[in-house]
This record gives C-alpha cells, structure tokens and sequence, in this order.
C-alpha cells in the first residue's frame, strides 16, 4: 500500500511537470493565466511532496482520499480551460486519475472520483460557453461524459469481480489453514530456502499431540528436527523431492522417486520416546508460489503381551494363528478393494483412476502374501511361477525398506541403495517384499549396540543366472552386528530353528526366505563373521520375454465392460459384515442387478424361503452367526437344486469348505474383485441358461 501510493504520488509530479510542458507549447490562453497556472502548479507540486512522508506514516488517510482526487481534478480542469476548453487533449488525463484512484483505493474512490470528473468537465464546458464567450461542441462534450461514465464502469465491473475473487481466495485460504488447526492429523507446511533446504513455515495445533511440545517453535526450523538423528536426510531429502518443479528424466537414477508420496520415518516425543511416523506430502500453488504440505501419522503400535508360545505344539498354534489373521486380513483386503474399485468405476480423470488401480493392485499382492503364509511348509512345486518389472520391484521396495525401519530400534541406522533401473524378475511382488522384510529384521536382531543396516539391489549382468540382454536381481543386506557360527550357518534356514527363542524368536523367517529362493530358482549365499557381522546375498534369474505378456489378465475397464454384458438378474447377498456387504451390493447394483440382502443364513433361509418371485443367484459369506453359509446352502438345496451360488470365504482351509462341492456351489476367497465376481457370475448364469435351453 505505501509503495503503490509513493509511486502514484511521483507520477503525479510527472504528469504536472509534462502537463505544464504541453500547455506552454499549445495552450491558446497561456499567456493569459500564466501567472496563476504557475500558482497552481507550484500548490500541486507542494503538496503532492508533502503527502510523501505522510503516506509512510499514515498509508490510510481520509483526508488524502478525499482531498486528492477533488484537487487532481480541480487542477486537470483548469488546465483544460487554459488550453481552450472541454475539446483539450487533458481531458484524458480526467481517465488516468480515476483509474488511479481506484487501483490505489478499491471501487468506492473509483465512483468517487468519477462523479467527481464529470463535474468538473461540465464546469469547463460551462465557464467556456459564458466566460470565454467561446462555441461549445456539444456532441463532443456528450462523447466526452459518456467516455467518462462507460469506460470507469467496465473498469468498476473488473474491480468487482477482482475483489470477490480476491476476498474468495482469502475466505478459501483461511478455510482452509482453519480446518488443518482444528483437524486431528498433524500437518506442516514448508517451502526450499537459498540453500534448497526445506523450512517450516506452518504447523498446526496436533502437532502437538504427537510430540507433545509447543509447534510454534518449528516455524522457521527443518522438518528433520521432527525425526531421528539417523533418519533425518532421509525426511529432507524427502520434503526436496515433492517439490521438484520436473519430475526426474527416464531412465537417470532419480527416476523413480517421483512415485515417492510417503515415507516411513522415526521420531521423538518431548518425554524421548520413539515415534514411528508416516509422512505424506504433496505441493500446492500457494500465493504466488509453490509449497509442501506434509501430513504426519503416528503409526507407533501398543507394545503386546508375547504369549507363551513355547507350553504349546509349534505347528498346530502356528496354523491356528495365520488362519486367523489371514481370515481377518482378507476382510480387511476386500474392504479395500471393494470401495476402490466402486471409485474406479465412477472415476472420469485418468490419473485418479490409475493411483486406484494401484491401490488395487496393491490389495491384491496382499491378498496374494497372506496366502504365501497358508501355504509355509507344504509342497508348492505346482504353483505357477510370477513376474515382476523392474519398475514395480524398485516401487516396492523403497515402501517396504521404510516400514522396516519403523520397526527397528533408534539405536540402528538402516540405509538403502537401489541402483536404477532393476530388471524384471521371475519374482512376485509379495515374496520379494517377503525376502526384504526377513532379512531386514533378522539383521537387526544380530545388532546389539549401535549399528547399521545396509540394502543394496541392483542389476547383476555377471553372474551364472543371468542371460544376454537379461541380467539377474541381486539383493544383499549386510550387517555389522554379532555375526553367525560356522557351525550353525547350515542350520540357520531350517523351520523353527532359532538362537533367539527366550527372545520371541520362531525361527520361521529365513526358512521362508529360503523358500521363496528355491522357488524361483534363485540362489542364496551367506558369508559370516563373529564379532563383524553378516552379509546375506541373493541372486534372483531374470523374466526372458520369449513370448508375449499373457493377456489372460483382465484390466478394470474390461471388467466392467463385460459386467455390463450379464443380464439383470435378482440376488439374494448374504453376509454378517457391513462393510463387506454395502461393498458387494454396490458393485452388483453398478452392474444392474437387483438386490436383497440378509446379515446371517438363517435371516437369508427366511427371505428365499418367502420370495414371490424365484432368485437368479445366491452369493453367501461361508462364516457367519446364527446359521452359518454351508448350513445356509443345505437348505437351499432342499427347495432348489439348481439355483447357482457362490460361497465366499475369507478362510483359507477350513475342512467344512471342503463339503461345499458336494452341493454345487462355486467356491470364492476373498478379496473378491469386480473381475472375479464378474467372470464367476458371468460362468454360473452361461451354464444355467445353457441347461435351461436344453
């Protein structure tokens, strides 16, 4: 405000000056009033430099904005007299001082002013028409008050809309700051200085909740002082990457931190205890330029009570216990994959559609991991081998390296190289995670004191498993911890075999590793030392493209293109879930079905038993109260023998589901996706309809 004042002030001058050059080239009475244009030209000039240090000490004066403008214009209009009338070419300047005016004070002064010139230019034309005995053009002098109402007005309609978009983007803005104050997840936000060092330059209020200190002291400060001494560059280097204004070239080594939009990290609380934190960023257009926000979730979990494992048989709790949480995971899965894929369905942005294809994708090489546990220690030499890229390898990894590190303790670093780009693997993206997480953990127990963890993964060209043009993946995760005995190095990949078992140590973890090696026909080495640590190195054989990429796979789009394809038909959903239940009904009401659903088999007994008209299809949970899916599905049978159905089940072996084939039924685990419900759906209806035409 003081600086646009002080300009406009010494552009009066200007004006003055030039206005006084100009009347004394062509001004026809200035010989005539030269003795009081100069009078008020010296008046202008005095108190235009007087106003200077007045605006530095007062940029809001009423008298400045109501004198000014009334003395611009005095001053504008006896220049125009002096120069013949309302016809002089200073009548512009009439324009320049409203504009003038109403940049400098917003649209009243404008209005002011305006009002105000045309008085004045009415006062020229009267005093030349009866003072001057002079002839008045008066279709000039009509242009000339419309000039002056018209072009203000447009530039009053401008003003107007600039406001409201000002005082919009103020309300949004503070909207916006108000609703990170009063939310609960702590966020801060923060910009690159001189140095292209992140600073802080907001956190609100939960910051404190989580660090329990007063946030007001990290304004100005590098968020790294939120994180642990060993973990710091990583969260600055972090903050940097978002706010990078070009993503990275293809193919240079910081390619693939542009899918970086989390990381894992540690901290400290004010009573020095460690946090395990997630970090989430992005940037957004802030006032001229660009800035980080960074939303941190505490994710430290409640220290458990280690059960006694050991009064128990190994095997059979071991069982008990992955069925369990493979059977609680899978709802959770598909609780995911459900409300993703119902966004996806109704997504119109391509790239919102691909971050959920990821989450997706993502759901389901969980789903894919849980099974892995199913299946440690039986025979899998009949499981079709998978393929990762490199792309998704090194994606996966950086996640899975930072949610190791949460879990390791502050007295050990864990540091990552991957060098880029990583082939592609005869690997699944859910065992090389399940490689990198053993062998982090089983490192970090062999550190004692302070110690580091090093990962490096990158192409191996050289060794025996790679092939011309196909290099293998090599993993290596060294530690300086206490090291292995020769004498227990052949033993260390047997199940259940384990130095630390006062510890809480199954000995489960390196027998999986080795599992998924063989597997893949990999190789594993290990070279240890005692007293100076170990190092684990894994060789994995690359995928030869020796024939196109199997098309067996079908993407979302084509899913729902083919759900579109299946007839309406009536459905009775059963499940004891909520969640699980809205999600399923959503996605057969997308594909146009009509739906009724029941909470528990006998509720659903009750329905079908009831129904005026016959169902199409049956689709059941397999564990639920009151009646549960089998028990659900022999009553059925005893009304109708050949209604499809579809039993869905989260467990992975259970000896009850190996009854269902006795009753025709079609046997899903979850998660179900719109692309296995749909094919499932689309076989059953094909060969019920094929039956009836027969």
């Amino acid at each position: 405000m003081i600086n646009i004042q002080k300009q406009q002030a010494y552009a009066r001058m200007l004006f003055a000056a030039a206005g006084m050059l100009y009347l004394q080239q062509h001004a026809v009475f200035f010989s005539q009033y030269y003795s009081t244009l100069l009078f008020a030209a010296v008046a202008y000039f005095t108190y235009n430099a007087l106003s200077l240090p007045a605006i530095k000490r007062r940029p809001l004066s009423a008298f400045r904005a109501l004198f000014g403008p009334a003395f611009d214009i005095a001053i504008v209009s006896f220049a125009a007299i002096v120069d013949g009338g309302h016809s002089s070419g200073i009548y512009f300047l009439l324009l320049v001082i409203i504009f003038g005016n109403s940049f400098r004070y917003g649209n009243a002064l404008l209005l002011y002013t305006q009002a105000l010139s045309i008085i004045g230019l009415i006062g020229v034309g009267i005093y030349t028409l009866f003072n001057m005995h002079m002839d008045l053009d008066r279709t000039l002098l009509i242009w000339q008050l419309a000039g002056l109402v018209v072009i203000p007005s447009y530039v009053y309609l401008i003003g107007e809309k600039a406001e409201r978009a000002i005082r919009g983007q103020n309300e949004a803005e503070k909207s916006s700051f108000s609703l990170l104050d009063q939310g609960p997840l702590p966020v801060f936000t923060y910009d690159l200085d001189d140095n292209n060092q992140p600073r802080i330059l907001y956190a609100n209020a939960a910051i404190n909740e989580v660090f329990r200190d007063d946030y007001t002291r990290l304004i100005g400060e590098q968020p790294d002082m939120l994180t642990l001494l060993e973990d710091g560059e990583e969260m600055l280097e972090f903050c940097r990457q978002s706010l990078q204004s070009e993503p990275p070239a293809a193919g240079t080594q910081e390619e693939g931190a542009k899918k970086r939009k989390f990381i894992y990290i540690r901290g400290r609380d004010a009573n020095d205890n460690i946090l395990r934190l997630m970090c989430n960023t992005t940037k957004l257009r802030w006032r001229e330029k660009w800035i980080g926000v960074c939303f941190v979730l505490d994710v430290t979990q409640r220290e458990t009570t280690q059960a006694q494992l050991e009064a128990m048989h190994r095997q059979g709790y071991m069982s008990a216990l992955v069925a369990g949480i493979v059977h609680d995971f899978r709802n959770i899965l598909t609780s995911m994959i459900g409300h993703a894929e119902i966004l996806h369905m109704d997504a119109k942005d391509d790239i919102k559609k691909d971050q959920l294809q990821a989450i997706i994708d993502a759901g389901e090489r969980g789903a894919s991991m849980v099974g892995h546990l199913l299946t440690l220690g039986h025979d899998n030499k009949t499981q079709g081998q998978q393929c990762s890229s490199g792309e998704d390898a090194q994606y996966s990894l950086e996640n899975i390296i930072g949610l190791a590190r949460l879990q390791l303790p502050p007295h050990i670093q864990l540091n990552c190289d991957i060098l880029k780009p990583l082939p592609k693997i005869v690997c699944s993206i859910s065992e090389i995670e399940q490689i990198t997480l053993n062998l982090i953990h089983n490192a970090a127990a062999a550190i004692q004191t302070t110690g580091q963890i090093n990962v490096s993964v990158y192409a191996d060209p050289d060794h025996e498993l790679s092939q011309p043009g196909y290099p293998s993946l090599c993993f290596e995760v060294r530690d300086d911890g206490a090291g292995i005995a020769k004498e227990d190095i052949d033993d260390i990949f047997k199940p259940f075999w384990t130095t630390r078992k006062n510890e809480g140590g199954s000995g489960l973890g390196l027998a999986m590793v080795q599992r998924v090696v063989n597997q893949n026909h990999g190789q594993l080495d290990v070279q240890s030392e005692l007293g100076k640590g170990t190092c684990f190195t894994i060789h994995m054989p690359p995928h030869v493209d020796h024939i196109a990429a199997n098309t067996s796979e079908t993407s979302p789009a084509t899913a729902e293109a083919e759900a579109k394809n299946i007839r309406p038909c009536r459905i009775l959903l059963v499940d004891d879930a909520p969640d699980v239940l809205i999600i399923h009904g959503t996605l057969l009401k997308k594909m146009q079905h009509e739906i009724t659903t029941a909470e528990n088999g006998q509720q659903a007994l009750d329905i079908f038993l009831q129904a005026e008209q016959p169902f199409d299809l049956i689709i059941t949970d397999f564990h639920m109260p009151v009646l549960n899916g089998l028990e659900f599905i022999k009553q059925v049978r005893k009304k109708s023998a050949d209604i499809p159905i579809i039993l869905i089940t989260a467990f992975g072996e259970d000896k009850q589901l190996q009854q269902a084939s006795k009753h025709n039924v079609h046997l899903l685990h979850k998660p179900v996706t719109l692309e296995k419900l749909n094919s499932c759906m689309q076989m059953l209806l094909a060969n019920r309809h094929h039956e009836t035409d027969a």
